[in-house]
């Protein structure tokens, strides 16, 4: 039974509030459910007090619902919880992971020197002033894939057409090394014995002819002005090798080196041996120059 002030007039509040009937402070607002029986409470709008420990629903479980400290648990209207479970993803071995990243760089690199572009060494003065010995020159090789046919002027890289090198083609059957593999995924530049670098001066159906060693050459009866690429320029020998006149049979090509003193070229080559011996075949372009690399030779100042 609640205590009472014997001195208050009757009807009127009592002075504490009571305890453990969970009634509230009377038929104002005031708290239900506050003291008594365990339950929360909450400010009420008349004297009617509605609330119940299930309205309020705790925002945070630390220990969750199946015991296990890492879960965590939301507000819901019921009171049910909803656990949010982090799932551990598996990672890769590094090491796998390291190789993975070599073998898809080394195939991409393949198929870049294969289809695209390839860098390749000169190994003769024989394109001087244009390439030096020594220097790197990037090919384009798409374009002879994609059915680009040489044109005149080109600079091309091709296979030895009639042994020009006087040496057997391509690789001398001896042990592998690490430079030829690097070459072959296109790391390092292809040194293949069997590729030559030169000019295209003629195509099929070009006559080309040389009447004095000093030149002009001529080109279907046109004087060519080769002063902006050939050795020495205007002082230079077009027809260094001799006086000839060719028509370049279809599918083939007449090529000259820029630097005509020291080139085993097709007029070289055609004087020489008489025949075809002088022609280059299309099919043996590997692609043109576009790029030339020259500070990477040891007599080049930026290499030195």
């Amino acid at each position: 039974m609640a205590a009472t002030d014997p001195g208050a007039a009757v009807g009127s509040q009592p002075a504490e509030p009571p305890f453990g009937d969970g009634n509230g402070y009377g038929g104002g607002n005031g708290y239900g459910n506050g003291y008594g029986g365990g339950n929360g409470y909450r400010y009420g709008e008349s004297g009617d007090i509605h609330a119940t420990s299930e309205d309020l629903v705790p925002q945070t479980d630390p220990v969750g619902a199946g015991g296990d400290p890492g879960d965590l648990t939301t507000p819901s209207r019921g009171g049910g919880r909803r656990a949010a479970r982090q799932t551990k993803r598996r990672r890769i071995p590094a090491w796998l992971e390291i190789v993975g990243y070599v073998v898809i760089s080394l195939t991409l690199t393949s198929l870049i020197k294969t289809f695209l572009v390839q860098m390749y060494y000169i190994p003769s003065p024989s394109m001087e002033p244009t390439t030096y010995k020594g220097d790197r020159v990037f090919v384009d090789k798409l374009s002879t894939w994609v059915g680009g046919a040489p044109a005149r002027d080109q600079v091309i890289v091709f296979h030895d057409p009639h042994n020009w090198l006087m040496s057997s083609a391509g690789s001398t059957g001896g042990a592998i090394n690490l430079p030829d593999v690097l070459a072959a995924v296109g790391i390092l530049p292809d040194q293949h014995d069997d590729l030559l670098i030169k000019r295209i001066i003629g195509v099929a159906g070009d006559t080309i002819e040389c009447k004095t060693q000093d030149g002009p050459v001529y080109r279907n009866g046109v004087a060519l002005d080769e002063s902006s690429f050939i050795m020495n320029g205007k002082q230079g020998m077009p027809c260094y090798n001799g006086v000839y006149k060719v028509t370049v049979p279809a599918g083939n090509l007449w090529v000259l080196g820029d630097n005509r003193e020291h080139s085993g070229d097709s007029s070289w080559n055609y004087l020489k041996k008489g025949g075809d011996a002088g022609f280059v075949p299309t099919k043996n372009v590997v692609g043109h120059v576009v790029g030339v690399v020259s500070w990477l030779r040891a007599d080049h100042p930026a290499g030195s």
